[in-house]
């Protein structure tokens, strides 16, 4: 059996005297990235770039349906999807697309309450 023998140099690096800031921050919620999606979705159609959902559908390679249930979440009250936004609650599209079968923003707007109360204020919004 033959011995070899190796000289090997190992640089050590300095570490910085700041610690590394560790992330805090809580990752952004499918459902809002779902939301901020259709109204790009939307966007895009207004502006002619894409004809249609069908289109849309195409690019993006899912069907017709799921692009109508991602844009249906675009037709939900502002304060609705602010709370959503915001990260003041994190409902499950299901419970998003039974509210916005509601077609006026009041009827939304209870049908949210009911699911998630102390969300919402209570402000005029059901005056309207």
């Amino acid at each position: 059996m033959t011995m070899v023998t190796m000289k090997v140099a190992f640089r050590t690096a300095r570490r910085s005297e700041k610690p590394v800031p560790i992330a805090t921050e809580k990752p952004t919620p499918s459902i809002a990235r779902r939301m901020a999606l259709a109204h790009h979705i939307e966007a895009l159609i207004d502006a002619g770039t894409v004809n249609d959902y069908a289109e849309v559908a195409r690019l993006f390679g899912i069907s017709r349906a799921r692009v109508t249930q991602i844009c249906d979440l675009a037709l939900l009250a502002p304060d609705i999807q602010a709370a959503v936004l915001l990260g003041k609650v994190e409902p499950r599209d299901r419970h998003l697309r039974a509210i916005v079968r509601h077609p006026l923003w009041n009827d939304q707007r209870r049908a949210f309450r009911v699911l998630f109360p102390n969300v919402l204020e209570d402000d005029t919004h059901d005056r309207d």
